[in-house]
């Protein structure tokens, strides 16, 4: 018994209190971004940046289909407003809106496809 108590005392004697209490490192860097000696065979990166593509994004008729697909929406909105709406100005009011802002988008996005610009076929200018 004695033996038993005398091997949990050294145990515990010998830790330390504060071992559990050792302040945290901060974040490491990873293997892929350390500065590592490269070898004979080992392939130079260039310093450019990843995302050096050039942007060409040409100009489009988004907002016109944008103004043709509102305008067909508020249209066919008052129509079919007027039509089933029993109760007045609110409901074909919210009828008008609701097809206007639902056509607003498809046109935005058929009018997105058709880009702005000259004619492909006319002959270059000087």
């Amino acid at each position: 018994m004695r033996a038993t108590m005398l091997l949990l005392l050294s145990l515990t004697a010998w830790s330390s209190p504060v071992a559990g209490q050792v302040a945290p490192r901060g974040p490491a860097a990873s293997v892929l971004f350390r500065d590592l000696p490269r070898g004979p065979l080992s392939v130079e990166w260039p310093v450019t940046p990843r995302d050096s593509v050039v942007r060409d994004i040409k100009p489009t008729y988004w907002k016109e289909g944008a103004l043709v697909g509102g305008l067909l929406g508020f249209v066919g909105g008052f129509l079919l407003g007027s039509a089933v709406c029993e109760s007045g100005n609110a409901c074909i009011t919210a009828a008008i809106l609701g097809g206007g802002l639902l056509l607003l988008i498809p046109g935005a996005l058929v009018g997105g496809q058709f880009e702005k610009g000259g004619d492909e076929n006319a002959p270059p200018s000087d």
